[in-house]
């Protein structure tokens, strides 16, 4: 092979690899494999105005969502507060997945879990009820990240690069069983950031308490000042120690509830009249109101109900006792150690 041969083919070579690497500059490299490019949903979050997610034959043990102005409620929870980021989440997640063709037949939906009356379905309509996508969702992938999905009309299976099924926790799930609403309901009371609460009241059946955030000068005239937790009232009496103030304070900052109850129950075991409540206020004039029922069964469980809002929830007793028994406990007498 002549020189000018060599030569004219190294500049070929050199000009192909320059279109290359132009070409990788231009379009940015592929975020998805050209095997994850089938499957696409087409779908606009803001769009969405209902969400309906069941099984065919148990339409009754599914979740259904609606969205009030910018949160959203889980409607069949009595209308229950609903975590927004997490349906935001999932509303993003599924504008965004994608997937390759696994199936092409409906013989092999079992296989997949993905018959019409096996699988999850999920329906997502507008704020017409217009439907704006149906999706059916099998079991979950080999990877655990991924799960099975078609659409209707199509006998197409899909492997999704995420994993709704579990996100529903209805992976191996019995088709009735009812789907778990704790993960996607709002069941924390208190609305207050824990950092700006600076006040506490208590109401109980005997006595009244009241707890204020101080700022306090450090014993280190160096130092900067300290905040530390006073009672304010009664005077007399049980006086907390700042630390148990401090336990105080963590259990109304973090006070969730087990779950919600019927409306109806407001007017039940005394709530209407509550002896125990619980009022924290903040920095920037914030403020919530807890009232408690009273045990409602051999659990020791309690209705609850935060003013400005319709939802019952319900308390477990160890939420409970962690603001109105806990702190008051009198500390365990230590016992003396036998002689050798």
């Amino acid at each position: 092979m002549s020189k000018n041969t060599i030569t004219i083919l190294l500049v070929i070579f050199v000009i192909l690899i320059g279109v290359f690497v132009i070409q990788k500059s231009v379009t940015g490299p592929s975020r998805k494999s050209a095997s994850l490019s089938e499957l696409k949903i087409n779908l606009e979050p803001l769009a969405v105005s209902y969400i309906q997610v069941f099984k065919q034959e148990y339409p009754d043990s599914g979740l259904f969502f609606s969205r009030q102005d910018t949160n959203w409620i889980l409607v069949n929870e009595y209308n229950s507060k609903a975590k927004g980021d997490e349906i935001q989440k999932l509303l993003n997640d599924l504008g965004a997945v994608a997937g390759s063709v696994r199936g092409e037949s409906e013989d092999l939906y079992p296989d997949f879990s993905i018959t019409d009356n096996g699988a999850l379905q999920l329906r997502l309509l507008g704020a017409d009820n217009a439907l704006l996508q149906h999706l059916y969702i099998g079991k979950g992938g080999p990877d655990g990240h991924s799960c099975f999905m078609r659409f209707p009309g199509s006998p197409k299976v899909y492997l999704a690069d995420n994993n709704f099924i579990s996100r529903f926790a209805a992976w191996n799930a019995p088709p009735f069983k009812k789907l778990p609403t704790d993960r996607w309901m709002n069941l924390n009371l208190c609305s207050l950031d824990r950092n700006s609460i600076n006040s506490i009241k208590l109401k109980t059946p005997r006595v009244d308490y009241e707890f204020a955030l101080a700022t306090e000068a450090s014993d280190d005239t160096l130092a900067a000042p300290v905040k530390k937790w006073q009672q304010l009232l009664p005077a007399k009496g049980t006086i907390l120690e700042e630390a148990r103030m401090r336990g105080l304070h963590s259990g109304v900052a973090g006070l969730n509830a087990s779950g919600v109850a019927d409306p109806s129950n407001a007017d039940k075991f005394s709530l209407g009249k509550p002896s125990h409540s619980v009022w924290a206020g903040d920095t920037l004039g914030n403020s919530v109101l807890v009232n408690f029922s009273d045990k409602i069964d051999t659990l020791e469980q309690r209705y609850a109900t935060v003013q400005g809002r319709n939802t019952v929830y319900r308390i477990n007793k160890g939420a409970f006792e962690r603001i109105f028994v806990t702190p008051f406990e009198k500390p365990k007498e230590s016992k003396p150690q036998a002689s050798k």
